[in-house]
C-alpha cells in the first residue's frame, strides 16, 4: 500500500472523528464530491474535508481492517478507492 494512501486514510479519519463515532461515509458520494472540489482547484485537505461533510451519514458502524500493521475503517479505504478510480491524477 503506498505511503500516500495511508496519509490520506490518517487526514480523512481525522476530519470526521470516523474512529471516535458511530458513523460511515458514503464512498461514491465522497468520491464524486472530492472529485468536483478538485477539479475546481481546491485544495487536496479542504476538498477532503467537504467531500466528508456531504457523505459521513451518523448511522451506522464502520467495519475496521488492518492495512500495514494499522487499523483503519473500511469505509475510509473505499471511499479514497472510488475517489482514485474516479479522478485519477488528482
Amino acid at each position: 500500500m503506498k505511503a500516500s494512501l495511508l496519509a490520506a486514510l490518517a487526514l480523512v479519519g481525522s476530519i470526521a472523528g470516523v474512529s471516535a463515532t458511530a458513523g460511515v461515509i458514503l464512498p461514491n458520494l465522497y468520491a464524486s464530491e472530492y472529485c468536483s472540489f478538485r477539479s475546481l482547484g481546491v485544495s487536496e485537505d479542504e476538498a477532503m474535508t467537504a467531500a466528508m461533510d456531504a457523505s459521513y451519514v451518523d448511522s451506522g458502524t464502520a467495519v475496521q481492517v488492518t492495512i500495514d500493521g494499522r487499523k483503519v475503517d473500511a469505509d475510509v479505504v473505499r471511499a479514497l478507492q472510488a475517489a482514485n478510480r474516479m479522478c485519477p491524477g488528482m
